[in-house]
């Protein structure tokens, strides 16, 4: 879940964002919208014409620079939900039936010497219980966080293609649009590594 208020990620479950006192009183609305899939894209206006004076492409990168600055707070928490995407791993079934077996073979070997005459086949039943059940869960676990970032993230996207939008006279892709990619670009003119923008320009609309 994402503050509405200073964009950070909260932990499922909150009341008010630790962050800015923000009440998380959507949180009910938006884990019922989930279950409809992500929010569809904000479509992105075309591209302006890139400046063809070195000068005017340098103050025009300046501008937006300082008018994308405004939301830098909203690129790092995508890059962040990015990277939560990334590390979050699918449930392993063989994890599952080893960790079980073991768990399941200390749990069989005390109750063997409480009651001596315990079935073998007790084992076998209670391990298959436990791995079964452990992976089915984790399973849901895991398609529930995934839908949650797929939402938080859609929705910062579309938070960052709303501003992007009314970004007058925007030359710059999307992909382009973060502050420290510009920061990078003006760097780069000033210094003459890069000698024309348009060797830089591509579509990163998705």
């Amino acid at each position: 879940m994402v503050c509405r208020r200073c964009g950070r990620i909260l932990e499922d479950g909150v009341r008010s964002c630790p962050f800015c006192g923000e009440p998380a009183a959507g949180a009910n609305e938006t884990m019922a919208k989930r279950h409809d899939g992500p929010p569809e894209w904000t479509e992105l206006h075309a591209l302006a014409a890139v400046p063809e004076e070195k000068e005017q492409l340098l103050s025009e990168l300046r501008r937006l620079y300082a008018y994308f600055l405004q939301v830098r707070g909203k690129y790092g928490v995508r890059h962040d939900l990015w990277l939560m995407q990334w590390k979050e791993q699918e449930p392993s079934l063989l994890r599952w039936t080893v960790g079980s077996g073991v768990l399941t073979a200390v749990v069989y070997l005390i109750f063997w010497g409480i009651l001596p005459g315990m079935a073998r086949s007790f084992f076998f039943v209670l391990w298959g219980g436990m791995a079964s059940i452990g992976y089915i869960r984790s399973g849901r676990r895991y398609e529930r966080r995934r839908s949650r970032l797929a939402a938080d993230l859609r929705r910062v996207e579309n938070e960052l293609r709303d501003w992007y939008n009314q970004a007058e006279n925007c030359f710059l892709p999307l992909d382009y649009s973060d502050p420290k990619v510009i920061r990078e670009l003006i760097a780069g003119m000033e210094s003459g590594r890069i000698h024309s923008f348009r060797v830089c320009r591509i579509n990163s609309e998705a």
